[in-house]
């Protein structure tokens, strides 16, 4: 049977052709094979072809894929043929857009298409460097230790995520009391003190004055300031979504010397865990780096993988490309080389990944512990300030 194929080579050039083989599955072998990374694959004369798969039919949180996946590995492990284990956790999912969702990967699965593709037909829910894995277990049978290496993957991250949020919520919280407490001060306690000071009619210190006179402004043009906050929002949450201005202000960002490399850490434990997964998994170290690029956002890192690319593509090794860029730690760097160069470029990068996790992890703790005092002393240093601009007068009323 003939099938029409488009592929990526070594190169990163594009190949679209025809292949003889007997069923779907031996044609993607042979092609995954011959070093290309399959993208499309279809008979000649399909009415439905993987691009004409059906549409989204609904969706699946990030709890759910990560449910999806465990549960996949567990029943492969055990035995169960695939199109039986998509049925048995489809009745397991809650919601019934996630039980529909999985519900079409089984349908696609039993007409034919491999569950790569059905994967691939859903990118919202499964990013390509999901499919891409399925892809690579489907091709060497290792389905089941796919699945648990997407597994801890998906944790991992989702782990990392959590931990940031973590990080971030009370230093937002403490900000956001900070500004209620400020404008109540303004708006409420203030007035009650400029009423009793006109009527004692004294001469008032300049920064009581000038309280006064913000918390008049407050008063008077509230609707403006609301307005022009709102405004503020809007527009820098449009700005982050016009490319040039975000990858304007990411370059920035890394450019800021401890911040950038912060930030330099926490982007690259994230390529370093998708590269564990699929070296592990047996893809091409070129296909690894072109899937990764799928899965990062970051424009600063974007530029990296394509340099990386470029080297690689060129014969180069990814050791040195590592080293010539200023965002890897030189011994991150060196311990990747080392692997490379031993062979065991896989077990490097994870090793190198589960450091730099652990170490990350502390160096986001330190830093919450820093900053959590410090926005305490800067907000009893705003509450002082006003404190102090009306009770001084208080002070030298009572003196005299």
């Amino acid at each position: 049977m003939r099938y029409r194929y488009q592929a990526m080579t070594n190169a990163g050039a594009i190949v679209e052709d025809v292949i003889e083989a007997d069923s779907r599955s031996e044609a993607a072998e042979t092609l995954r094979r011959q070093g290309t990374m399959l993208m499309q694959l279809s008979a000649e004369g399909d009415a439905a072809p993987p691009e004409a798969l059906p549409t989204e039919p609904g969706r699946m949180k990030d709890r759910e894929l990560l449910l999806f996946t465990r549960q996949m590995k567990m029943l492969l492990e055990s035995g169960s043929a695939l199109v039986p284990a998509l049925e048995a956790v489809s009745r397991q999912a809650q919601r019934p857009a996630a039980a529909r969702l999985i519900r079409q990967i089984r349908e696609d699965v039993e007409r034919g298409v491999t569950l790569s593709e059905a994967l691939a037909a859903h990118p919202y829910t499964f990013p390509p460097i999901y499919s891409s894995l399925v892809g690579a277990g489907e091709a060497t049978a290792t389905l089941p230790e796919i699945f648990a290496r997407l597994s801890d993957l998906l944790q991992r991250q989702q782990a990392t995520r959590k931990a940031l949020l973590g990080a971030m919520a009370y230093p937002a919280f403490l900000s956001v009391l900070s500004c209620v407490v400020m404008v109540v001060l303004l708006t409420f306690v203030v007035p009650r003190f400029r009423q009793l000071f006109e009527s004692l009619h004294r001469p008032l210190p300049y920064t009581t004055v000038l309280m006064f006179k913000l918390s008049n402004a407050m008063l008077a043009y509230w609707p403006l300031l609301a307005g022009g906050l709102i405004a503020a929002i809007v527009g820098v949450v449009l700005a982050f979504r016009t490319p040039w201005v975000r990858n304007r202000l990411w370059t920035l960002l890394f450019d800021v010397p401890l911040l950038g490399r912060i930030l330099a850490r926490f982007q690259l434990v994230r390529v370093l865990w998708i590269w564990s997964a699929m070296l592990r998994s047996n893809v091409a170290l070129l296909d690894t780096i072109v899937q990764s690029k799928l899965a990062i956002t970051n424009p600063v890192f974007r530029e990296v993988l394509d340099r990386l690319e470029e080297a690689v593509s060129a014969g180069g090794h990814i050791g040195d490309a590592l080293t010539r860029s200023k965002h890897v730690d030189p011994v991150i760097a060196s311990a990747i080389t080392t692997g490379e160069e031993n062979g065991r470029l896989a077990d490097a990068v994870t090793f190198v990944t589960e450091w730099m996790d652990s170490d990350n992890m502390q160096i986001l703790a330190t830093l919450v512990r820093i900053a959590e005092p410090a926005l305490l002393a800067l907000m009893g240093l705003a509450v002082g300030c006003v404190s102090a601009a009306l009770f001084m007068p208080l002070f030298d009323m009572a003196t005299m």
